[in-house]
């Protein structure tokens, strides 16, 4: 019994050590406590930040960011200068469709969303792509 809860000590303050030292990469511009009512599209415009910017500040929460729960503290990243748009995928968009929408092509569309995949068939409905500027 007490090597178990000397087991469980360790692998908790490892995590801890581990999650301190991911969370000290993350450069946060401030720290949000999310408030009834609030989601990634309201605290982004809150803050001048995409919502995948948001996401990926945050290991906790989900890509739909439909965890979200009241006290949570996120940390809100400084705004992103290569995504100009946020652009939610929905049933039936493929690469160049979307490219397309935003004057782009589906390389650079790509080269900004490393999670899409070469073929460019990995799109969910729901996921959040970066709409990189190109000024």
């Amino acid at each position: 019994m007490l090597a178990r809860l000397s087991f469980f000590a360790l692998v908790t303050a490892l995590g801890a050590i581990m999650g301190a030292r991911v969370l000290a990469q993350i450069s946060c511009q401030a720290t949000y406590s999310v408030v009834s009512g609030d989601n990634c599209a309201t605290i982004s415009a809150k803050f001048n930040v995409s919502d995948i910017s948001l996401i990926t500040a945050n290991p906790g929460v989900n890509i739909n960011c439909d965890n979200l729960f009241v006290g949570q503290q996120l940390c809100i990243p400084f705004p992103s200068p290569t995504c100009s748009a946020d652009y939610t995928i929905k049933s039936g968009d493929v690469c160049i469709s979307i490219a397309n929408q935003f004057g782009i092509t589906a390389a650079v569309l790509e080269a900004a969303n490393t999670q899409i995949d070469p073929l460019c068939d990995n799109l969910q409905v729901g996921e959040i792509l970066c709409i990189p500027n190109i000024s």
